[in-house]
């Protein structure tokens, strides 16, 4: 069996791109799937592509030629990543029966690729019929639909502000937060960079996601709650065991969260 992964990621708009929640939500479903293999995960390729054309996912190509080179497999988080069928079974024939994974399909070959593009395009469909269906439906009865609603015609300067203020809200109680606190200790202390450099400096970067890497902070963290006399620190953990992929994915969700806020 070929444990070798080569990774592509990819989302539609600028947007998702600069938030990186889509790119960080395949790049974790990617990790799950990898580990739970046993693999080694080789490379990671991730782009930011709108148009029609398969050939313009420059990185996508990168991708599948490295993993060809490789003789790794190409993994990737969700099928919807290509918009029908035929692009999908495009770049399953061409990488090989084996050499492709989703991992949204219980098994990447071609009947199971196949019958779920058709399913998922026959549920589009449908979808749109009943939605056009139902605006007509509330035209026809004189109500007012989209931006024509009452319900969307707010102050969007207040809304922003109002945002605004709820977002650094959320910010600074997060910071303030014993857990938090504790966990930038920690971070330091494992990661050398994170203790050289300012915390609003920090990026992802600095902190080596590597399994004996968590392994250590989640030790540190279970000294931390062992010594705790209030009982509250790190209450929401289950730290009992250390080995657990969900809590060491967990932990990586948190540190991504902190390093973020840090930054803002």
């Amino acid at each position: 069996m070929n444990n070798k992964y080569i990774s592509w990621r990819r989302v539609s708009t600028f947007r998702q791109s600069k938030s990186g929640l889509g790119l960080e939500a395949q790049k974790e479903i990617i990790r799950y799937f990898i580990e739970r293999d046993g693999g080694d995960w080789i490379a990671d390729y991730e782009e930011c592509y709108t148009g029609k054309e398969l050939s313009g996912c420059v990185e996508l190509h990168k991708a599948m030629e490295h993993a060809k080179k490789e003789g790794a497999i190409l993994i990737i988080a969700k099928s919807d990543r290509f918009r029908n069928t035929a692009e999908a079974l495009k770049i399953y024939e061409e990488m090989g029966d084996g050499n492709i994974m989703f991992c949204d399909l219980p098994t990447t070959d071609k009947f199971t690729l196949t019958l779920f593009f058709a399913l998922a395009e026959r549920e589009a469909l449908l979808v749109s019929i009943r939605t056009k269906q139902a605006l007509a439906a509330k035209k026809a009865q004189g109500g007012k639909i989209g931006a024509a609603s009452d319900k969307y015609h707010v102050d969007s300067d207040k809304a922003r502000q109002r945002g605004a203020k709820a977002a650094q809200t959320r910010t600074r109680r997060v910071l303030e937060n014993r857990d938090t606190q504790a966990l930038i200790r920690i971070m330091k202390s494992v990661f050398p960079l994170c203790a050289e450099m300012p915390e609003n400096e920090w990026c992802q970067s600095f902190v080596n996601t590597k399994r004996e890497a968590r392994l250590k902070v989640l030790s540190m963290m279970a000294d931390y709650k062992s010594v705790d006399d209030t009982g509250r620190l790190f209450a929401k953990w289950d730290l009992a065991d250390l080995e657990s992929v969900k809590l060491q994915h967990k932990l990586a969700a948190k540190m991504q969260t902190i390093i973020k806020i840090l930054n803002q």
